[in-house]
C-alpha cells in the first residue's frame, strides 16, 4: 500500500491512498463470505454458492460496497501513520472506480488541527448588565413557597370556580355537531388560568359550579398543530365533576418556622435573597467568561475545516435532542411546533457552532503557550467539590473519576486560560437598568433556551 500527502490547505490534509490488487482481493473475499450467507441460487444451498457463480448471477458490483467497507477504514488508518497526520474529525472519502484485479486508488480529506494565531488580548472590552436581586424577586420566591405549602380543599356545590382553582371535568368537542378525534376526555384536571387549553376555553369555566354542564365555544388557532382543526370553530360539552382550590398561608413567623429552619419571616427573606444573589453571581461570572472568549476569538486568526464545524453542529443537535427528551419531547415535535426542520435548524446554529469550536481551539492554544499546569491540591479540591455535590465520600469520588483524570486536568487548564483572558479584560457593569427597561422586558431575538421553553409550553397544551 502507498500513501502520499498531496497538500494541507485550510486545515484539511488531502491524502492519496493506493491499495494493491492483492490487498483488495482480501476485501472482495470478505464481501463474498458475507453476502453468500444471504443469497440463494437454484441448485445450491444458502451459503454454498461459488463466488464465480455469484458474481456471474448478480454482477461483480454486488461485492463492491462490502469490500470498500472492509478495505477503506483499514487503508485509511495505515495511511495516517505513513504520512504522520493526526485527524481531529471524521474524514471525507473520494472513491474512484473500483475494478477487481487492479490497484484501488482513493483520496481522503482529513481535518487537522488548525493553525492558530493568537492576538493581543490586553484590554478586552466586556460590558455586562446590572446584576441585582430585587424585592419583587424575593417576594416571588415567597409566593412560590406559599403555593407549594398551600392546603388543597374541595369546594362545595355553592362555591363557583375562580382563576387558580382546578376543575376536574369530562369534555367532548364537536365540529358542526360532529365529534372529532382526540376531542374527548374524562376526569381531566384543569387549572383555570394555566393557559394549557385552547385560548378562551379556561376563561369560560370561571364561575361554574360543581355538577354544572357548560357549553364552551372556541376557535382553534390558525397555527394549531393539528391541521384539520386549525382555525376551526368548535363547541365543547363540559361536565364539572370536582372543584378544588388552594388555601394559601399567611406570610408570618409561624409560616417561616414550619417551612424552614428560621424563626422569623425576615430571616427567611434574607436567606432567599442570599440564595438569589449566589445565582446572580454565577450568572455574572458565566457571562463574563463567555464574553471574554467571544471577544478574544475576534482578535485571533482561526480557520476551521468544514468537518470540525460539522461535528460541533452535530453535537449541538444531539444536546438539543437530549434536553427535549428530558422534557418528554421528541425532535419531531420540536421541529413541528417551531415550524422548522433538522436541515434548516442545523444551518441556523452553524455560525454559533463555528464560534464555539474556534473558542475551544483558542483556549487550547493559550494553555499550550502559557504552560498552565494543575497541582495536586487543585485536583484534590476538584474531587472534593464533586464528592460534595454528589453526596459521596471523597475516596469513592476519586476512584470514580480516576479514568477521566486527563480530561479533568485539561478542563482545569482551560479554566485557567479563561481566567487569564478575564484578568486582561476591562469589565464594565451597568450601574443600573436603563430607564426604559423593565424586569419583564422581551428582547427582539429569541434565544434557543427561550424557544425550547415555548416548545415545552406548547406540548403541555396538547
Amino acid at each position: 500500500m502507498e500513501a502520499r500527502l498531496e497538500k494541507i490547505e485550510a486545515s484539511e490534509a488531502h491524502i492519496q491512498i493506493s491499495v494493491d490488487a492483492d490487498k483488495m482481493e482480501e476485501g472482495f473475499e470478505y464481501a463474498y463470505r458475507k453476502i453468500v450467507k444471504e443469497v440463494s441460487i437454484p441448485g445450491f444451498r444458502r451459503g454454498r454458492v461459488p463466488r464465480q457463480l455469484l458474481e456471474a448471477h448478480y454482477g461483480k458490483e454486488v461485492l463492491f460496497q462490502d469490500a470498500l467497507e472492509y478495505i477503506v477504514p483499514l487503508a485509511y488508518e495505515e495511511a495516517l501513520t505513513m504520512v504522520d497526520i493526526e485527524p481531529i474529525a471524521q474524514p471525507e472519502f473520494d472513491i474512484e472506480d473500483l475494478n477487481p484485479g487492479e490497484d484501488f486508488v482513493f483520496k481522503a480529506i482529513v481535518a487537522v488541527k488548525p493553525e492558530i494565531k493568537l492576538g493581543d488580548f490586553a484590554g478586552l472590552e466586556i460590558t455586562i448588565p446590572f446584576f441585582d436581586v430585587s424585592e419583587s424577586e424575593v417576594e416571588y420566591q415567597l409566593e412560590e413557597m406559599r403555593q407549594r405549602y398551600a392546603v388543597v380543599e374541595e369546594k362545595t356545590d355553592d362555591e363557583p370556580a375562580l382563576l387558580g382553582d382546578t376543575v376536574t371535568i369530562d369534555f367532548e368537542g364537536f365540529l358542526n355537531e360532529v365529534p372529532f378525534p382526540g376531542g374527548k376526555d374524562e376526569d381531566y384536571p384543569l387549572e383555570l388560568g394555566s393557559d394549557t387549553f385552547i385560548p378562551g376555553f379556561e376563561q369560560q369555566l370561571v364561575g361554574v359550579k360543581l355538577g354544572e354542564t357548560k357549553e364552551v365555544e372556541v376557535v382553534f388557532p390558525e397555527e394549531y398543530h393539528a391541521e384539520d382543526l386549525a382555525g376551526q370553530q368548535a363547541v365543547f360539552q363540559v361536565l364539572v365533576k370536582k372543584i378544588t382550590t388552594k388555601r394559601v398561608r399567611e406570610l408570618n413567623d409561624e409560616f417561616a418556622q414550619e417551612v424552614s429552619e428560621f424563626d422569623t419571616i425576615e430571616e427567611l427573606k434574607n436567606d432567599i435573597k442570599k440564595g438569589l444573589e449566589t445565582v446572580r453571581d454565577n450568572q455574572k461570572k458565566e457571562m463574563i467568561h463567555q464574553t471574554a472568549i467571544e471577544k478574544a476569538v475576534e482578535r485571533c486568526e482561526i480557520e476551521l475545516p468544514k468537518a470540525v464545524i460539522d461535528a460541533q453542529t452535530e453535537r449541538m443537535m444531539a444536546q438539543l435532542e437530549q434536553r427535549m427528551a428530558s422534557q418528554g419531547i421528541s425532535l419531531e415535535q420540536y421541529f413541528s411546533i417551531t415550524n422548522s426542520d433538522p436541515e434548516s435548524f442545523a444551518e441556523s446554529i452553524r455560525p454559533e457552532a463555528e464560534k464555539i469550536a474556534q473558542g475551544n481551539f483558542m483556549l487550547e492554544k493559550i494553555v499550550e503557550e502559557k504552560g498552565f499546569e494543575i497541582t495536586d491540591e487543585e485536583i484534590d479540591k476538584y474531587i472534593d467539590d464533586v464528592a460534595t455535590g454528589m453526596g459521596m465520600e471523597i475516596e469513592a469520588a476519586r476512584e470514580r473519576l480516576q479514568g477521566s483524570m486527563d480530561n479533568i486536568k485539561m478542563g482545569l487548564k482551560v479554566e485557567k486560560a479563561i481566567e487569564y483572558l478575564v484578568e486582561l479584560a476591562t469589565i464594565t457593569e451597568q450601574s443600573e437598568k436603563a430607564d426604559n427597561q423593565t424586569e419583564d422586558e422581551e428582547t427582539e431575538t429569541v434565544s434557543l433556551e427561550e424557544e425550547e421553553s415555548q416548545v415545552e409550553s406548547e406540548v403541555e397544551k396538547e
